[in-house]
C-alpha cells in the first residue's frame, strides 16, 4: 500500500494513508509528492521518508528494489518518453471491458501499480514533455531510473566550475581574435554535447548556472564589443575613427605600405558657417573625391583628419596620386545650397616597423603642412615628432588617466618668514610604460589641441584636493596649488568644475590655490575677469603664474584680480649674476607689497641665493633648492625642516 504526503491549498502538508480495515497487515510506503522543485518537477527523491519520527521507504526505492541510507537522495532519470509505459484500464482486470479482455497486456514478470489516471482531480505531477502526468508517473520513472542504475547526478556548481575553466583557458591561450572565437564556438559546442553524453550513461547534469554565466559573458562581451565599436564611429559621417584604422593595422599585422592622412585646411571655420545637418554631409563629399579612383577604398574620419592605408610601397607613386587628388579639389563642393571652397594637404608615413607609430607620424606630417608651399608632406622614419603625436592621441590621453599612467607630483613652497613649508604645488606627470616618461609640456599642449584640457584640469584637480584633503587630516594644513590653463578663462564651465571637486573631495577652498598660466592667451579681459571673480567667490586663491614673460603680463595683473604672483625662473635663475634680473625680482616684490599680494619666486636652485630674495622682499620660494617635486607618499613622510636642511635630492 502506497501512503502519500500532499501539499494542501494552504501550504500545508498532510499524509494521507489507507485505513488499516483496508490494507490489512500488508507493507507500506510512502510518496512523497511536496518533493518538488520551484517548478514542481521531482528532479532528485529520497530512499526513505520520514513519517511518525520513523524512516518509511519511499515508493520509488521499493519499485526499483534498491535499499539505500535513509538521508541518502537519488537523481531521477527521464530519459525515456512517458507514452511507453504500458498502462491497463482497471474495468479489463475486472471484467467490465470485454475488448480488454480479448486483448490482455501482459503482466507477467512485472511490477504492477495500481493508482489514478490523469483524469483524477488532485491526482496529477508534471514530468518533463507530460504537465499533466498520473502522479504515480513519478516513482515510477525513480524505479526504472534505480534499476538502470541511472543515478548518477553533476550538481550546478560543477558544471559551472568546468565552464568558468575552460572560459579562463580559452582566454589566457587565445591571444589572437580568430582563435578566441574558435575557443567560443567549441565552448558553446559543448554545453549539447555534454547533454547528449549524459543522456547516453544516464546521468542527470545541471547546466543552469553554466549557461546563466556564459550567458552573462556573451552579453558583457557584446556589450563591449557595442560601444568599441560607437567609440570608434564618428557621428556625423558615420565613419570609422582614425582609432579604428589604428586597431585594423595593428589587428592585421600591417608591415607594408603608407598610412596616408588628408588634412582638411580651414576646417573649423567652415563648419561655423554651416548648418549640423550640413556639417556631415561636408565630410562625406570630400569622401567621395577622395574615392575617386578606388570607390571601396576604407576611409577613417577624426576631426579635420581623413585617413586611409594604401598597399603600395613605393612612396613616389603615393605621392604622385595624392597630387592628382589636389587637382580635384581644386573645384568647389556645393553644401546645403552654397558653394565652400576646399583646402586639402597630405601626410604620408611608410610603414616600416609600429604601425601605431607611423599613424602618429603621419598625423604629425599633415599638421606640418600648408596649400602654398607644402601641401604633401611625408614623414621621416623616427623623427621626433612621431613621439609627440603618438602622445597626443585623444584616445593616448583618456586611457592614461584611467589606468593611473597620468599622476600628480608635489613640490613644496617656502615661506621665508618662517621657514616652513607654506604649501605645494601641483605638478602632472604621465608615464608611459612603453613610451617611458612624457614631457608634460608636450601632451598639455597636444590635450589643448585634442579639446581635452577641461577632462585633464578636472583630473588634476580631483588628485591635488584629494591630496590636500589627506594632509589636513595628517595634521599638515598647507595650501595646494594647481595650475589652471589660460584657455578655460574663456567659459564658466571652469567654475563649475571647481565647485564639483572641492563639493566632492571636501577640501577646505580657502587652502586651494589657481595658478593663471600663459595669461598671455587670455583673449578677452572683461570674461576672464568675470570667471575670475566667480572663482574667487568660492573662495580659493587665484595667482599669475610666470609673471614677467609675455606681453600681456602687465595688462593681465593690471585688469584681473590676482592675489599671488610667481616670478619667472628665467629672472630667479639668473638673479645672483645678472643685475638686471636683480633689479626685475626687486621690482615686482615692491610692485606686490603695493598691491597687498603675495609674491613667490619659483625655479630657485641655489640655497645661497635665498639671501637675495629675503633682501629683494619674496615671501615665498620654490624650487630644486629645497625639494624637487614629491610623490603623495613622500609629502607625507616629508617634514618640516630649515634652510640648514635642504632635501634637494629627495624624490
Amino acid at each position: 500500500m502506497v501512503d502519500r504526503i500532499v501539499e494542501e491549498a494552504g501550504g500545508e502538508q498532510i499524509y494521507k494513508r489507507t485505513s488499516p480495515n483496508i490494507a490489512g497487515s500488508v507493507g507500506r510506503v510512502v510518496s512523497d509528492q511536496t518533493h518538488r522543485n520551484w517548478y514542481g518537477l521531482a528532479w532528485e527523491l529520497r530512499y526513505y521518508y520520514e513519517v511518525d519520527g520513523k524512516p518509511m521507504r519511499s515508493f520509488g526505492s521499493a519499485i526499483g528494489g534498491v535499499k539505500g541510507k535513509p538521508n541518502a537522495k537519488f537523481a531521477v532519470d527521464y530519459g525515456f518518453g512517458h507514452n511507453r509505459l504500458p498502462i491497463l484500464p482497471f474495468e479489463a482486470v475486472s471484467g467490465a471491458d470485454p475488448q480488454s479482455a480479448r486483448d490482455p497486456l501482459e503482466v507477467t514478470g512485472k511490477t504492477v501499480v495500481l493508482g489514478h489516471s490523469s483524469q483524477v482531480a488532485g491526482s496529477k505531477q508534471p514530468i518533463p514533455r507530460n504537465i499533466n502526468a498520473p502522479s504515480s508517473y513519478v516513482d515510477i520513472y525513480a524505479g526504472e531510473s534505480l534499476k538502470a542504475g541511472n543515478t548518477g547526478y553533476i550538481r550546478g556548481g560543477a558544471t559551472l566550475g568546468f565552464f568558468s575553466l575552460a572560459l579562463l583557458v580559452a582566454l589566457l591561450l587565445s591571444t589572437r581574435r580568430k582563435r578566441r572565437w574558435t575557443a567560443y564556438a567549441a565552448i558553446a559546442f559543448m554545453v549539447p554535447a555534454l547533454l547528449l553524453a549524459s543522456a547516453k550513461i544516464g546521468i542527470r547534469i545541471e547546466l543552469s548556472y553554466a549557461l546563466g554565466f556564459l550567458g552573462a559573458y556573451a552579453a558583457f562581451r557584446w556589450r563591449a564589443r557595442w560601444k568599441r565599436r560607437v567609440e570608434m564611429v564618428n557621428s556625423e559621417t558615420g565613419l570609422p575613427k582614425l582609432r579604428a584604422l589604428e586597431s585594423r593595422l595593428i589587428r592585421d599585422k600591417t608591415g607594408s605600405g603608407h598610412v596616408v592622412i588628408a588634412k582638411i585646411q580651414n576646417y573649423e571655420r567652415v563648419l561655423k558657417t554651416l548648418r549640423s545637418d550640413d556639417k556631415g554631409s561636408y565630410v562625406l563629399k570630400l569622401v567621395d573625391r577622395l574615392r575617386a579612383a578606388d570607390p571601396n577604398l576604407a576611409i577613417y574620419s577624426d576631426g579635420h583628419h581623413l585617413g586611409w592605408h594604401v598597399a603600395s610601397d613605393d612612396t613616389n607613386a603615393v605621392t604622385d596620386h595624392l597630387e592628382g587628388l589636389r587637382a580635384i579639389f581644386a573645384a568647389p563642393v556645393q553644401v546645403g545650397g552654397f558653394s565652400v571652397d576646399v583646402g586639402i594637404t597630405f601626410g604620408v608615413a611608410a610603414i616600416d616597423d609600429d604601425p601605431t607609430v607611423r599613424l602618429a607620424a603621419a598625423i604629425a606630417a599633415a599638421e606640418e603642412t600648408s596649400e602654398a608651399h607644402n601641401p604633401i608632406a611625408v614623414a621621416e622614419t623616427g623623427s621626433q615628432s612621431d613621439l609627440l603625436w603618438d602622445i597626443s592621441l585623444r584616445a593616448r590621453i583618456d586611457e592614461a588617466m584611467e589606468a593611473g599612467e597620468i599622476y600628480c607630483v608635489y613640490q613644496p613652497k617656502i615661506d621665508l618668514a618662517s621657514k616652513s613649508i607654506a604649501g605645494v604645488e601641483a605638478l602632472v606627470r604621465w608615464h608611459d610604460p612603453a613610451r617611458g616618461f612624457i614631457s608634460p609640456q608636450h601632451f598639455i599642449q597636444q590635450c589643448e589641441k585634442a579639446g581635452r584640457m577641461e577632462h585633464l584640469t578636472r583630473y588634476v584637480l580631483q588628485s591635488a584636493c584629494s591630496a590636500g584633503q589627506l594632509l589636513h587630516f595628517r595634521g599638515r594644513v598647507i595650501s595646494m596649488a594647481v595650475n589652471i590653463s589660460a584657455t578655460l578663462l574663456g567659459d564658466m564651465r571652469i567654475a563649475g568644475i571647481v565647485r564639483n571637486v572641492l563639493q566632492a573631495t571636501r577640501f577646505d577652498p580657502a587652502y586651494l590655490t589657481l595658478e593663471i598660466t600663459e595669461t598671455a592667451r587670455i583673449s578677452d579681459h572683461t570674461v576672464a575677469a568675470s570667471i575670475l571673480e566667480e572663482l574667487r567667490s568660492l573662495g580659493v586663491k587665484i595667482s599669475m603664474d610666470d609673471f614677467g614673460v609675455g606681453a600681456a603680463s602687465f595688462e593681465a595683473f593690471y585688469e584681473l584680480p590676482f592675489d599671488e604672483l610667481k616670478i619667472d625662473r628665467l629672472f630667479v635663475a639668473n638673479m645672483a649674476k645678472d643685475p638686471k634680473a636683480r633689479a626685475i625680482v626687486s621690482s615686482i616684490a615692491a610692485m606686490g607689497r603695493e598691491a597687498r599680494i603675495t609674491v613667490v619666486a619659483e625655479g630657485l636652485e641655489n640655497p645661497q641665493d635665498i639671501v637675495l630674495f629675503e633682501e629683494a622682499g619674496c615671501q615665498q620660494v620654490q624650487g630644486f633648492a629645497f625639494s624637487r617635486p614629491l610623490s603623495l607618499s613622500d609629502l607625507l613622510e616629508y617634514q618640516d625642516f630649515t634652510l640648514n636642511r635642504p632635501v634637494a635630492n629627495m624624490v
